[in-house]
Order: structure tokens, then C-alpha cells, then sequence
């Protein structure tokens, strides 16, 4: 197997330099040829400071790095055009999926399924420390998902996800959201044409700090009410946006 891993960081001084050692020695010590691309967009932190440092001494470690957000989607995309792997990946920078859980992925995906996606809620899940209002957030916007795209899967959210380069290739140009509900166009697309996707029940683990507030949960909501409205025949209501 040859992976690319991306890893999307904004402000993660604290929890960066962990994530991808971490990472790094697992993939290592299976014997997977791969390489790390760390995505930073608008950090004011010493994020790059501290990637830039192990990039130097790791060469499986890559980055990009870009002044301006673009968002969790935009960042994506941008590893996405420099990933060389026959598999790419992307997992959060928090840590809240060991890189023991994401190798459960490469696992179901190498029984030839085209997209192997994280779960909190699936069989076999396992949540740790989530606060009871993200607990019940993160249930309402499943629900609004399965509601307006039909979609089987009981976590869209869940940052980890991998994909045979061939099905990326296929529905990245059909993205049509950089913003919060990047996720769910991914898989709506990507069920659309067909392909063969798995979701995987792992563990878990909420962690401190998380960028999920208030507002950003009114944002997602409204993105993925958006993201429908481009898929549907109201969409001349959304204009040149």
C-alpha cells in the first residue's frame, strides 16, 4: 500500500508534534510506505514552527501551509492536488482517533471497498469524554443529513476517512462545499457514482479544545441546507453562491 495521510492543523501547537509522531511510528512499524502531509491554513500559533522542525527531521513528513483559512474542505483540497498515494487518507490533529483506530480503515479498505469512513455511533463504536450538548449537536445533524441526502451512514462527521485514489478522483471535481459540510458531499457524491463504501466503528476520544462553538453549529447546519439546495431544482435560489 502506498498512503497519503492528511492532516489538517490549524492552531494545534499543543497537540501537533504528538499526533504526528504518533502516526509516523505506527505506520512505520507496519511496514506501509506512505507520507504525512500536514495542511495549515491562517495559523497564528506555532503550528508551522513545530511541523516545519519534525518535516526536517522526518522525510515522511510533508507540509503546506497557507496564510489565508480556507476551512476544513479548502485545507483538504489542497492536500488532496499534492497526495501521490494509491490510498489517501485524512484524519483530525486533535488526536481523538489513535492511529491504531485509523489502521481499521486501511484494513477494510484493502477488501476492496472504494471508501472506508470512521463512525462514532456504528457497531463496534466506542466514545470517550463527549459532552452531553456535542453529544446531542452531533445527533440533530445526522438526523438533518439522513433527512435531505438519504444517506445510510450513522456518522458523516467523523474525522477520519480514506479513499482509493480512483473514487477521489472521480468526485473531487463534483465538490461543491469547502466549508462544514465538505464531508457530506464527499459521501453524497461518492454514493451517487456508485462506489463501494464502509463505515467502521472505532474509538473515540473527545478532546479539549475543540473549534466546535455555538455559532459554528448554526454555520454547519445551514451549510449542509445549502449543500442540498445545490443538488435539488431550488438551487437558482442560491444565485452565483
Amino acid at each position: 500500500m502506498w498512503l497519503s495521510l492528511i492532516i489538517p492543523a490549524y492552531n494545534e501547537e499543543k497537540r501537533i508534534k504528538e499526533t504526528l509522531e504518533a502516526y509516523r511510528s505506527k505506520l512505520l512499524e507496519l511496514g506501509i510506505n506512505f507520507e504525512i502531509i500536514v495542511e495549515m491554513d491562517g495559523c497564528t500559533d506555532r503550528t508551522p514552527e513545530i511541523v516545519r522542525e519534525l518535516a526536517v527531521k522526518f522525510p515522511e513528513i510533508k507540509f503546506i501551509e497557507f496564510k489565508e483559512r480556507l476551512g476544513k474542505g479548502g485545507g483538504l483540497l489542497k492536500g488532496f492536488e499534492i497526495a501521490s498515494g494509491d490510498v489517501v487518507g485524512f484524519v483530525d490533529a486533535d488526536g481523538s482517533v489513535k492511529p491504531s483506530e485509523f489502521i481499521k480503515l486501511l484494513s477494510e479498505i484493502e477488501r476492496d471497498y472504494d471508501i472506508v469512513i470512521a463512525s462514532r455511533r456504528a457497531e463496534g463504536a466506542v466514545v470517550r469524554n463527549q459532552p452531553l450538548l456535542r453529544k446531542v449537536l452531533s445527533k440533530g445533524f445526522n438526523v438533518l443529513v439522513k433527512l435531505l441526502f438519504r444517506l445510510p451512514f450513522k456518522d458523516t462527521q467523523c474525522g477520519a476517512k480514506v479513499f482509493r485514489r480512483n473514487a477521489l478522483e472521480k468526485i473531487l471535481p463534483e465538490v461543491n462545499s469547502k466549508g462544514f459540510a465538505f464531508d457530506v458531499n464527499l459521501l453524497y457524491l461518492a454514493t451517487r457514482n456508485g462506489f463501494r463504501i464502509k463505515e467502521v466503528g472505532i474509538r473515540w476520544e473527545d478532546k479539549r479544545g475543540s473549534k466546535v462553538k455555538g455559532r459554528t453549529v448554526v454555520e454547519m447546519f445551514l451549510a449542509v441546507i445549502k449543500l442540498r439546495l445545490r443538488y435539488s431544482p431550488l438551487r437558482f435560489l442560491l444565485g452565483g453562491g
